[in-house]
């Protein structure tokens, strides 16, 4: 999906600091399809075109299915990765909820949240339970993203 992500403070996440966009990688997986990942990628967002072939995840967040409709899936993202539930990427802890729905013939993604996590090693890849408040809030965020469906070879819909 094509995602525009907004980030605002961690104890003020209302606040918009910074835009980007960004290509992220959304699954809905596990036993009885009650997962969502959504992993952020590399690569150039092109409003009008199809997601790059080579997308793969970078930090991945989580979410456990929290309520169903015909017309939408509402997701609480989770700061604990599921038990014997691997995922691709760095797992993101993280606090909010995700919601998929479609909207003019398209699907369409909302989240918003904070990031649960602060850096553990030098390499910045491997992440960690953040308490509220957090230790060291400059590199946690709060977070917005809409996103839109595009076209994208690796795609797998059931």
């Amino acid at each position: 999906m094509a995602a525009e992500l907004s980030f605002a403070a961690y104890h003020r996440p209302i606040a918009i600091q910074r835009k980007t966009r960004r290509w992220i990688i959304v699954s809905r997986c596990g036993p009885g399809s009650e997962f969502v990942t959504i992993a952020s990628a590399a690569g150039k967002v092109e409003l009008d075109a199809d997601a790059p072939i080579g997308l793969a995840p970078i930090n991945t967040a989580v979410g456990v299915l929290l309520s169903e409709t015909a017309e939408e899936l509402t997701f609480l993202m989770v700061r604990q990765q599921p038990t014997h539930f691997p995922i691709a990427g760095a797992f993101l802890p993280t606090d909010g909820y995700c919601r998929i729905f479609e909207s003019q013939g398209t699907l369409q993604l909302r989240s918003e949240g904070r990031h649960a996590h602060s850096a553990k090693g030098p390499d910045s890849h491997a992440r960690c339970d953040m308490p509220d408040p957090s230790p060291n809030a400059r590199r946690a965020l709060g977070w917005h993203v809409e996103a839109v469906r595009h076209h994208w070879v690796g795609e797998f819909i059931s």
